[in-house]
């Protein structure tokens, strides 16, 4: 197989990789009343916290109207809290509450359980070049935002 074939499985491979994850996402989620997209903003409320509805439309590349609309379901089920932001009080920012700390646990203690499940037959050099290729990929990314 030539590199351009190879490439093209590749992307093939990765697409099908992307659906298989959102429905193993779909089951994870289940029982819980959060959507993907609001469980990837409280995500990233936990990883950028304190945060104002701005800076999450940002970095999501959202409207700051869709978050708010994702921040109001999240806030209703007490997964957020709304504060003042100490350094300007004329701003609100977004912070994970204790739970939605807990959620994020229990979801990803069963994401982590089906991605173990998926990496058990692969062998520690398998795993390591997973993990070169992966990071290779995030530094590409990175090195490439606009």
């Amino acid at each position: 197989m030539n590199r351009s074939h190879i490439i093209a499985s590749l992307f093939d491979t990765m697409d099908i990789a992307k659906r298989s994850m959102q429905s193993q996402m779909h089951s994870i989620l289940a029982g819980y009343s959060i959507s993907r997209t609001q469980l990837e903003l409280l995500f990233t409320i936990k990883h950028s916290q304190p945060v104002t509805a701005v800076q999450l439309a940002k970095k999501l590349q959202l409207t700051p109207g869709a978050i708010s609309q994702l921040a109001e379901e999240l806030d209703k089920q007490f997964l957020i809290v709304r504060a003042v932001d100490q350094s300007d009080r004329r701003r609100q920012v977004l912070i994970v509450s204790p739970t939605g700390i807990e959620l994020l646990r229990t979801i990803d203690k069963r994401r982590r359980a089906v991605m173990e499940r998926v990496m058990l037959e692969l062998s520690d050099a398998e795993l390591a070049t997973w993990l070169t290729i992966n990071n290779t990929m995030i530094k590409e990314f990175k090195d490439h935002q606009s």
